[in-house]
């Protein structure tokens, strides 16, 4: 049997899976990584199994100036609607509650911190978010807050100004922290993003000492997050293949 396939959308100046990539290729899926920022087409549903929109500099407060997010929250939009398991990050998520008449607003400062990731009640069965490590926090670098779509179930407690993570239908996720950054990628956000730390008041030095605290945790985190995702969009794999093969089946 083939193994599932994942498209990554990137959305970033120096794009970069992390994380994600290792646990999701261990897990046995094939990327199918996609730069939309520099023009990549978005996949057509019925060639992949399951989406990972991974985050970015872009703002869906932009998106009506941005053909390629509004042409990504129509894509998200339909997988939602056909069962194609969704998981959005930063702005992934974002685009994915947009997409779904939820509604993103600009925090009243940026958020450069690591946020203890509290598991509300409906989280407790949830296949991504059921099994955080003890102690788990989420790296925010972002702007922008979301208010959950109709629908929705939160997750995660936030840290004010937005929900940290959310669920729609039986298969897509969006969560605002980032799981997927390893030290290499969170390295050239400091390169790239000098700016970001000085919205949101805090110093280089203060932010790498709490990367020091948290980042040996971020592969325990991934794998719960990215490891639960490919388990989904295994499962709901299979379960197509027996309909499909069944008497009667599509």
């Amino acid at each position: 049997m083939s193994a599932p396939v994942v498209a990554v959308l990137h959305h970033l100046e120096r794009p970069f899976s992390g994380h994600a990539g290792a646990v999701l290729h261990g897990a046995g899926v094939v990327l199918e990584e996609r730069d939309v920022r520099r023009g990549d087409p978005l996949p057509e549903l019925s060639e992949v199994d399951g989406i990972l929109s991974l985050g970015g500099e872009q703002s869906v407060l932009d998106i009506d100036r941005d053909p390629g997010l509004t042409a990504e929250a129509a894509l998200l939009r339909a997988a939602v609607d056909q069962d194609v398991p969704v998981l959005g990050v930063c702005l992934g998520g974002q685009l994915l509650a947009h997409a779904l008449g939820g509604r993103v607003r600009r925090r009243p400062r940026r958020l450069v911190a690591w946020v203890p990731l509290e598991a509300l009640p409906a989280a407790h069965d949830d296949p991504l978010l059921g099994a955080l490590p003890d102690g788990a926090a989420g790296l925010h670098f972002n702007e922008d807050g979301v208010e959950l779509p109709p629908g929705a179930i939160e997750l995660l407690r936030g840290p004010g100004h937005g929900a940290e993570a959310f669920r729609v239908g039986p298969c897509a996720w969006g969560v605002q922290f980032h799981a997927e950054v390893d030290p290499q990628g969170l390295d050239g956000w400091y390169r790239d993003w000098p700016y970001a730390l000085e919205e949101a008041g805090v110093t280089e030095e203060q932010a790498r000492a709490a990367d020091a605290r948290h980042l040996a945790g971020q592969r325990a985190l991934s794998e719960a997050l990215f490891g639960g995702f490919a388990r989904v969009v295994d499962a709901l794999r299979q379960d197509d293949r027996a309909r499909s093969a069944s008497p009667g089946g599509r």
